[in-house]
């Protein structure tokens, strides 16, 4: 799978219908039944055809409620997390919200009908690992894994690639040719 696929599955598999099957029992099910209701929430703001500015204003409200973004936004800093000084923390926390919000926001116009089926949940000490897929029209599947702590959602892997992962590699290459900095301010563009 290609990398412009990746980001555009996972763009859109918030935005997905859920047909859950709620087999595990107690936190499972509790971990399970959050990226069900994601996908629940996203799906019925589609549904609607809301605006831009109703489907962003939805989305920061999912991030913020349902994401871990202090935790996400500290592994994909990565190292330049610890030499970052208070003030780009901020920046770059308040820019890289705005930002994924933004890009989310624009993926799920080429929503067209795919399903999220969520499947198991395995235990991974403090995280929880929900298993799911997405299935094209076409019937083609792609595998999800969810990884939640605390109730929060802090990473997502797509066919065996994590997305913060993937993000770090990204933000570190950026900020090798144009600073810290730079990143942020690429940031804050995108997310404006």
């Amino acid at each position: 799978m290609s990398m412009l696929t990746r980001r555009m599955v996972i763009g859109a598999m918030c935005a997905l219908p859920a047909a859950a099957a709620f087999a595990a029992p107690g936190g499972a099910q509790s971990a399970a039944a959050l990226v069900n209701g994601i996908a629940n929430r996203v799906l019925t703001v589609l549904k609607t055809g809301a605006s831009d500015v109703e489907r962003e204003r939805t989305l920061a409200g999912i991030l913020r409620e349902n994401f871990d973004l202090q935790a996400i936004g500290r592994a994909v800093l990565g190292r330049h997390w610890n030499t970052a000084t208070p003030e780009q923390r901020q920046r770059f926390m308040a820019a890289f919200e705005k930002a994924e919000v933004r890009a989310y926001s624009n993926r799920f116009k080429a929503y067209s009908g795919q399903t999220l089926t969520v499947g198991a949940v395995t235990h991974q000490g403090q995280r929880e690992l929900v298993e799911a897929q997405i299935v094209q029209p076409n019937g083609t599947a792609i595998r999800l894994v969810w990884e939640v702590m605390n109730g929060k959602i802090v990473d997502v892997t797509i066919e065996g690639v994590s997305m913060a992962i993937t993000r770090r590699s990204d933000f570190n290459a950026y900020i090798q040719r144009n600073g810290l900095d730079g990143l942020i301010a690429e940031l804050e563009r995108r997310g404006s």
